[in-house]
């Protein structure tokens, strides 16, 4: 089977004006700037994941922190926080505690995604599963309600998410090609959720990385910033909102690109079973190449960590592995002799 060629990748450009080059940092810069930092030190060419005005500082006075969110609620900003508890309420609605620089900020549990459950109704498992792994995400919101005299903020999500998906997708500013910044949301089983410029989004453990892992918590976590290339664009017409679909490894080239290249079908090479799931055999051939099969001619399944002879029938490089059967094992791991 002839190999498959990597197409080159198109490259978004800087677009991001940013109201805080002006602005001399001081010494405690809030998240939204660390943020900022923790993206153009990856690159020059990411569509940037913030691009709020500054807002207040932790040396500024309770009244001009309660006086900016009230403009701020006045003006529809979207501000950032993150997420330090989840409170239950009598009623079917949780309480989702945001910290703003500080300040507390109660966002309904109904107004944090773009979908929902039944009003008066206890939310689903799925959406409780959320909400749990939610704590300690950074996310986008925008100022509902402020009580300056009890010093009582309310705030929406959804909202923040919908004018992020006009500005950026109904734009054309996301299109396919280009890479973004996203922040994790949850980390579950083998993906991750990402806040994607107003799009929540699955990116599963395929997508992940080039190398291969055990557990996705080895990895991420939530409140990490990913830069991840956009595979596709949709738009729900009915509904009017946005999806997307990313991928965080091939933002990066393969680093095994040019050891795949070098792979003669047809030829063994010694490898590592790295992992065995579902019967899937997941081996790292000591050629530099992931590879995996669900076919062996040996007597036993071969157990992780057996050293292995693996016959390379095809290689891949858009998926960046060898594929073929793995013809005997070389050596037990010794916990298995």
């Amino acid at each position: 089977m002839p190999r498959k060629k990597s197409e080159p990748a198109v490259e978004a450009q800087q677009i991001t004006n940013d109201p805080l080059d002006s602005i001399e940092q001081k010494a405690t810069a809030p998240p939204i700037v660390e943020e900022r930092r923790a993206t153009r030190a990856y690159s020059e060419d990411i569509l940037d994941i913030t691009d709020q005005e500054r807002g207040f500082t932790p040396e500024d006075t309770e009244d001009v922190k309660w006086n900016y969110l009230r403009g701020a609620m006045h003006r529809h900003l979207v501000l950032t926080g993150v997420v330090s508890g989840i409170e239950n309420t009598e009623g079917a609605n949780p309480i989702v505690v945001v910290n703003y620089e500080g300040i507390r900020i109660l966002i309904p549990g109904h107004e944090m995604f773009m979908d929902d459950w039944p009003v008066n109704s206890e939310p689903p498992l799925n959406f409780r599963l959320r909400f749990g792994r939610i704590l300690g995400a950074t996310i986008d919101f925008i100022p509902s309600g402020v009580d300056i005299k009890n010093r009582a903020a309310v705030g929406s999500r959804r909202e923040a998410l919908k004018q992020r998906q006009a500005r950026y997708y109904a734009s054309g500013r996301v299109k396919e090609g280009i890479r973004i910044a996203c922040r994790v949301i949850n980390v579950s089983g083998r993906r991750i959720i990402v806040e994607a410029l107003g799009v929540d989004t699955v990116i599963p453990a395929s997508e992940l990385t080039w190398e291969w892992f055990a557990d996705v918590s080895d990895l991420f976590a939530t409140g990490d910033i990913v830069v991840a290339r956009v595979q596709s664009v949709l738009k729900d017409e009915e509904t009017g909102q946005y999806s997307v679909r990313l991928s965080v490894k091939k933002a990066v080239e393969n680093p095994d690109l040019a050891n795949l290249r070098k792979l003669v079908p047809g030829s063994n090479y010694f490898g590592v079973v790295t992992n065995v799931q579902d019967r899937m055999i997941y081996i790292r051939l000591q050629a530099g190449v992931n590879a995996k099969t669900k076919s062996y001619r040996t007597k036993e399944l071969p157990s992780k960590l057996d050293t292995v002879s693996f016959l390379v029938r095809s290689v891949d490089e858009d998926v960046g592995m060898a594929f073929g059967v793995i013809t005997r094992i070389i050596k037990r791991h010794s916990r298995l002799r």
